[in-house]
């Protein structure tokens, strides 16, 4: 669907639940009127919520990202790579829980990581010139470091997530450089040119949805319970 598609096909569908008020009643007005900012806000949000259940496994197949080829290629496009080198400058660089410790910033448009690893750049390492990377908790890390197979070791280099989009490394190793793959953040659908004053994630320009065609309507239909959900409608969708 293009972004009249989805516009007119949500009018379609939205107003086949609504039923016309009894006499004297606004309780069940005769239509439901959605201007094209809402309409737009409602698909970015249900896109987003269909995004987040295809990849975390809480779906109708009962499966995460990957582990069918159905949901590869439903997600393939928003998956992207990225090199980063070490913080070097004293400005943004944190303090860090470990000597060894390398932090990095992660991409702008980063939404979940899929895969990483980092780069060694010295020769103690013989067997690896990169090690993966495990998320860690940083409560955890003292505990972490005492234990030969669950802390950074000669395979493996722990992660710790830092506030600002700063991820703090930590490896036996000098670590060189972060390499990570991940989906990416969602463009917004937006079904018309909004102008100066209001905008969906920051986009007020027409904007397509980047889904696969065979998304777009379980994208609408989610908007449209959406829609009800806002109007009071929730009784109208179990029935």
């Amino acid at each position: 669907m293009n972004v009249n598609d989805f516009s007119n096909q949500f009018d379609v569908l939205l107003n086949s639940y609504a039923v016309p008020a009894g006499f004297g009643s606004t309780d069940n007005p005769g239509t439901i009127e959605l201007n094209e900012y809402e309409k737009s806000l409602l698909l970015t949000k249900a896109q987003e919520d269909l995004v987040i259940d295809l990849y975390s496994g809480r779906n109708t197949y009962g499966a995460s990202f990957e582990e069918t080829e159905e949901l590869r290629r439903y997600l393939a496009k928003l998956v992207v790579e990225d090199r980063e080198v070490p913080i070097t400058t004293s400005a943004n660089k944190p303090l860090g829980i470990d000597s060894n410790s390398k932090f990095f910033t992660l991409p702008e448009d980063l939404w979940f990581i899929t895969y990483e690893a980092v780069e060694i750049s010295d020769g103690k390492c013989e067997s690896h010139k990169s090690l993966e990377v495990v998320p860690a908790k940083q409560d955890e890390y003292h505990k972490l470091k005492k234990n030969p197979f669950r802390g950074a070791n000669n395979r493996r280099a722990l992660r710790f997530d830092l506030s600002d989009g700063i991820v703090e490394i930590v490896s036996k190793f000098t670590v060189s450089a972060y390499y990570l793959r991940y989906l990416r953040k969602l463009k917004p659908i937006v079904l018309t040119n909004l102008g100066n004053e209001q905008n969906v994630r920051d986009e007020s320009n027409v904007s397509e949805c980047e889904l696969p065609e065979s998304l777009h309507q379980i994208i609408l239909d989610r908007a449209i319970i959406l829609a009800l959900q806002s109007r009071g409608y929730s009784n109208k969708i179990s029935e």
